[in-house]
């Protein structure tokens, strides 16, 4: 026992609450061990307890009088004293070919929760969310949109009552309506074209320029349902939910969304957002013919709608870079539907 380490385990060692680095050695019998330093002085001496590990992090062991031992040849100190507590989390965390097949299961899950779990996700928000939070929805975005967008209509008051009355025999037509009931509002909005749109509360708002353009009943009444089923089918709060609902998944794996990761996400999401919005156009379409037969209007008047917009507004640019699918394709699916109910 003349040269260090003297048949024990070379390392570090530091004092009770010091950072003071001493050179050291742990020389360890059958039931105890013993701490000295370079000179073979005793530091301490008593039964050793090994500490959990950190990953690439030194193994510790505590001597009586809170004497530390640090060093790198855990196998030694494995065989000596047996594993540190947490060894086996060190062991999974390290490289290993089975870590291919966790990252695997890990991606496979993924891939589920978001091909599955978030419709559940977005099912019981929906479920859990109060009629008067909606209902806040549609005010706040109604006042927001007469603020800065929209204009009392201008129609005459005959051609608002046809619209109501048309309106009126739609809403009775339709599934009951989510949250409170249906309600119409005519606007003038400058720049937005013949138009309409629904909130998530039940709000329809149908634009001048629309009655204006298009005088058949039958349109109107076909454009009203559209717009009914987004609400009865709670599109919008769908959508809303979706979005957020796949940013916490991301977070939840990813932990903190740096800003690299949160332009991704948005861009992705947005993407996703498109596609998830052209489906919900798609299936308002086919629940809107039968709300408008159910009410004794002509179906077909959603073609003849589709179609004069397609002359009206060009598309710009393909349609998975839009909300809508592209008028032309939605009035040759809209036959399609009609093809199939007679």
């Amino acid at each position: 026992m003349s040269v260090f380490p003297f048949d024990g385990l070379a390392g570090e060692a530091y004092g009770p609450g010091s950072s003071r680095r001493h050179r050291a050695a742990l020389i360890i019998a059958a039931d105890s061990a013993r701490l000295v330093d370079e000179t073979g002085a005793t530091l301490a001496e008593g039964r050793a307890r090994r500490e959990a590990r950190i990953a690439g992090g030194p193994s510790r062991v505590v001597l009586p009088g809170e004497w530390v031992f640090e060093c790198r040849d855990h196998g030694a100190l494995d065989a000596a004293l047996g594993p540190a507590r947490g060894d086996w989390l060190i062991r999974a965390e390290a490289w290993h070919p089975r870590l291919i097949a966790v990252v695997a299961g890990c991606l496979l899950g993924v891939w589920l929760i978001w091909r599955h779990g978030l419709d559940l996700l977005v099912a019981a928000a929906i479920a859990l969310t109060p009629p008067t939070l909606v209902e806040a929805i549609d005010r706040g975005n109604l006042a927001a949109v007469d603020r800065m967008f929209a204009e009392e209509t201008g129609l005459p008051p005959d051609r608002q009552a046809g619209i109501r009355a048309i309106f009126d025999a739609i809403a009775a037509a339709a599934p009951p309506p989510p949250y409170g009931e249906y309600r119409l509002v005519l606007r003038d909005v400058p720049g937005l074209g013949p138009n309409a749109f629904a909130l998530p509360g039940g709000t329809l708002v149908l634009t001048d320029d629309l009655a204006e353009r298009f005088p058949d009943d039958d349109v109107i009444a076909a454009v009203l349902g559209h717009e009914i089923a987004h609400v009865s089918e709670r599109h919008s709060l769908r959508q809303l939910y979706r979005s957020l609902s796949i940013y916490m998944l991301v977070a939840l794996i990813a932990g903190d969304v740096g800003p690299v990761l949160e332009d991704v996400l948005l861009e992705g999401n947005l993407l996703l957002s498109l596609a998830y919005s052209r489906a919900h156009e798609r299936d308002a379409d086919a629940l809107g013919i039968e709300i408008a037969a159910r009410a004794g209007y002509d179906p077909a008047a959603l073609i003849t709608f589709f179609e004069a917009l397609d002359r009206i507004a060009a598309p710009q640019g393909p349609a998975w870079r839009s909300t809508h699918p592209l008028s032309a394709d939605r009035a040759r699916a809209v036959e399609e539907m009609l093809s199939e109910r007679d």
